[in-house]
């Protein structure tokens, strides 16, 4: 109930809207708001508001758990390897190094430019087919069935996406 007491509280007409509620009924619930809330607060239910009937205080409730609802990358989390992974090992469907950096970072964040785990040499490989890519302040491609010799990075990246192989 607490969820519902927090978004009857605090919304406005867009909030009410996104719950998918008409503005006569947005405005009933704004105008008993405070008996809205003390209802909910002695006795533990919406109680009875003049011109609100069930079907708008479901769809209300409706949006609160949504609003509230974890959603979960099932992938992810049935997946062990992606759940732990330490630092500086390596990705194997891209070779990037795993990197820590604070949640405030996230923003500038650039696994191009930061995570690129081999700076140094070059290798031939034989590219299949690949986009234009970049990888730190370098573009590579579009390559189509090119022998081409790129700086190791890119291709190990190539090469973990099945888009190119090494020739020996």
């Amino acid at each position: 109930m607490i969820g519902i007491q927090d978004f009857i509280a605090n919304a406005g007409e867009k909030n009410f809207l996104d719950a998918g509620l008409e503005k006569r009924f947005i405005g009933a619930v704004t105008r008993n708001r405070g008996a809205i809330l003390k209802n909910l607060q002695s006795a533990g239910s919406l109680g009875f508001v003049k011109g609100v009937g069930p079907q708008t205080w479901a769809k209300i409730v409706k949006h609160v758990v949504k609003l509230k609802a974890a959603n979960i990358d099932t992938v992810v989390t049935t997946d062990i390897h992606r759940l732990i992974r330490l630092s500086d090992t390596l990705n194997g469907k891209t070779g990037f190094k795993k990197i820590e950096f604070p949640v405030s970072a996230i923003d500038g964040f650039d696994p191009f430019n930061m995570a690129v785990a081999f700076k140094e040499g070059f290798v031939d490989v034989k590219v299949y087919d690949a986009p234009k890519f970049r990888l730190g302040e370098e573009t590579f491609g579009p390559y189509k069935n090119q022998r081409v010799e790129l700086p190791t990075a890119a291709a190990v990246l190539l090469i973990c996406r099945n888009r190119a192989e090494v020739i020996t």
